[in-house]
């Protein structure tokens, strides 16, 4: 393969490659990113379920790849001082970590890392208590559970091995069946990313946040080293990961508190104890040293809407319990307006989309001669890879036992979910996006109740839980920022998409066996169980499901009209944020801010909007260059020591310090 054989010739938009590197969608470029991605799921498995020491991706930028990206780099160079011709190039780094962290993203908290306590839970927790034997287990597919409590039970007990032949006859066929389902999920990603891209990329000239750092570090890895603010803050950052790390081992050492919660008095809620400001509840004060840096990359209408609206988030509780209110259950439903506002955003995206749609459109009938640009997919592939996998996604379901007009509107709603996501980080590189329980699931069943739905569709929406829990971790935002990558490093997107795809189905599937095989040892509720993560992942949809069934219920108005207050507001902010110039908040800030993330990393965010605003101010266009570099340097420090003491914690089997939960 010759040097540019995968080169295409576009101007690329910030930290390019330099165009004397080298190939980049090698064998070796491959191998290594998808040989990476099997360690990395195990690590994740362990400390985010296992454990539940740490939440890496629960984050936008997931802190196991960046180092995983760090130790590529350094050893990438050292193997270049020695052999260059062995080392690979600065494009073939970046395709080793754009498939790294697909994969992790494919296995990430709120995806396949989910589905093995989905599958062993409802068995193992039917009783004749209960009466979920009667109720609850026959209307779910026996192919994509575990049916047998005998079979389950040493996933939560431990003391087995998952190796003996009736267990993997029992959960190889049923993960397989889910390994093609995911299959499905990805090429639709895929789709909605090939069409949407090339206009996000080019057009609209997105900046992409979150995928500076690795860009950079890929590309431009001796700007960084030769970067004093960039060194300076990442010194900083680590000394402080440091020192707590050494205080969580050894508590006569000092520490800083900068997580939240590291000690009371940074709980400004919890001094609010008489009414109506007590409804605040949890109000901290942290000084994250990643989540500053992350809130630097951000815009800054974009950090002074997410603390803006955290707080109006928190408004709104008290004046609901001011006005008496309190006591209805889910009012003043915040999560459904976070939903109605990503609804929103993504309705917007569209209609500002619609001459590049009608276009694409155009181009895949064949009325209309494609651009001459490179892209993930033709026209023509995108639309019938799009039509395809969503049709499979629906077939599926109903094989599974949903009816095929609830299967339709499911995933429908799912995929403007994603879309919306996507655009999201896209555009404002958010450092989390998360909405728990309030999936089409969950949504369909507040909007037009369980009588309407019917207990098998029901049933398995809730099986689907696990890849509607929460969002943080999904893999679209990740493929789209991937093939940005793509375009900084004059990379031809369309031969990254099988190796994408196979990135993907591998860390979804080496998370789900990494647990299986260790939890079968160690059992989900014994050794590691005083969070008993799995038990809490799994009981939210199959008790609400067993609720469901004994007390059917109507629609609930109160969350419709939450939904659609979040939708209106959306519009009308983003409107503002369109065409009025002085206008301060943007809608993204109203989407995000009610997140559970959010809770910890506000004030954070709110430091980060006040320095960049005294660097830009009073420094000039020297201080708008620091920005970055701080941001880069503290994001690296904290991540990098971070990973350090997980890794540590892993390999002595402790509960090793994290920089973030």
């Amino acid at each position: 393969m010759s040097a540019h054989s995968d080169a295409v010739n576009h101007s690329g938009h910030g930290a390019s490659a330099p165009p004397e590197d080298g190939p980049a969608i090698s064998i070796r470029s491959v191998a290594l990113g998808l040989l990476l991605i099997p360690p990395n799921a195990y690590w994740l498995a362990v400390v985010e379920v296992v454990r539940a020491t740490d939440a890496p991706t629960e984050l936008s930028l997931f802190s196991n790849a960046v180092f995983t990206l760090v130790l590529v780099v350094l050893v990438n160079g050292l193997i270049g001082r020695v052999a260059p011709r062995l080392a690979l190039s600065r494009r073939e780094v970046a395709v080793t970590y754009i498939l790294c962290t697909l994969g992790c993203a494919m296995g990430s908290l709120d995806m396949y890392a989910c589905l093995p306590p989905m599958m062993a839970f409802p068995a193992q927790y039917a009783s004749p208590e209960n009466d979920w034997e009667q109720q609850l287990l026959p209307l779910l597919p026996e192919a994509l559970y575990i049916p047998q409590r005998e079979l389950a039970a040493g996933y939560w007990q431990g003391g087995q091995s998952v190796y003996e032949p009736r267990l993997l006859a029992a959960w190889l066929p049923r993960l397989g069946y889910w390994m093609v389902f995911g299959l499905g999920l990805s090429l639709l990603w895929l789709a909605m990313t090939a069409i949407f891209s090339p206009r996000w990329i080019r057009s609209e000239r997105l900046t992409y946040p979150i995928a500076q750092l690795p860009a950079a570090l890929a590309y431009r890895p001796r700007r960084l080293v030769e970067d004093p603010a960039l060194l300076l803050a990442a010194g900083v950052a680590t000394f402080i990961a440091l020192l707590n790390g050494i205080h969580h081992f050894q508590p006569i050492w000092p520490y800083l508190p900068v997580k939240a919660g590291m000690v009371p008095q940074t709980n400004v809620g919890a001094q609010l104890v008489d009414p109506p400001w007590n409804a605040v509840g949890t109000l901290t004060l942290s000084f994250y040293p990643f989540a500053i840096g992350l809130g630097l990359l951000l815009p800054a209408r974009l950090s002074l809407s997410c603390w803006v609206f955290y707080l109006l988030f928190k408004l709104q509780h008290v004046v609901v319990n001011q006005a008496g209110s309190w006591t209805m259950e889910g009012f003043p439903y915040t999560r459904q307006q976070s939903l109605g506002s990503f609804l929103g955003l993504v309705a917007f995206s569209l209609y500002m989309s619609r001459r590049h749609i009608a276009r694409f459109a155009a181009e895949a009938l064949g009325r209309q001669e494609p651009a001459d640009e490179d892209r993930p997919l033709a026209p023509r592939t995108a639309l019938l890879l799009l039509v395809g996998s969503f049709a499979f996604l629906v077939g599926f379901s109903s094989w599974a036992g949903m009816t095929i007009p609830y299967a339709v509107a499911f995933f429908t709603l799912y995929a403007a979910l994603c879309l919306s996501f996507t655009r999201v980080r896209a555009e404002m590189g958010v450092p989390t996006h998360e909405l728990h329980l309030v999936g089409p699931g969950e949504s369909f069943f507040r909007w037009f109740g369980s009588e309407r739905i019917g207990g098998r569709n029901l049933a398995v929406a809730a099986l689907y839980y696990w890849f509607n829990r929460a969002y943080r971790g999904h893999p679209m935002p990740h493929l789209a920022e991937g093939f940005k990558m793509c375009d900084q490093g004059h990379i031809a997107q369309s031969k990254l998409v099988p190796w994408a795809v196979l990135a993907m189905l591998i860390g979804g599937f080496s998370t789900a066996w990494t647990l299986v095989h260790v939890l079968y040892v160690d059992g989900a509720n014994t050794k590691w169980g005083v969070m008993r993560h799995s038990e809490w992942i799994a009981i939210v949809p199959y008790q609400e499901l067993a609720l469901t069934l004994e007390q059917p219920t109507g629609p609930n108005t109160g969350s419709i009209f939450a939904t659609v207050v979040g939708f209106v507001v959306t519009i009308v902010t983003m409107a503002l944020n369109t065409y009025v110039s002085w206008w301060p908040l943007h809608p993204v800030g109203y989407a995000v801010s009610n997140a559970h993330a959010m809770n910890k990393m506000w004030f954070s965010i709110f430091v980060a909007w006040c320095i960049k605003a005294v660097l830009i101010r009073y420094g000039g266009s020297s201080g708008a260059r620091r920005v970055q570099s701080i941001a880069f340097g503290l994001i690296l420090g904290d991540y990098v020591a971070g990973s350090l003491w997980s890794i540590y914690g892993l390999a002595r089997n402790l509960r090793a310090y994290s920089v973030w939960i």
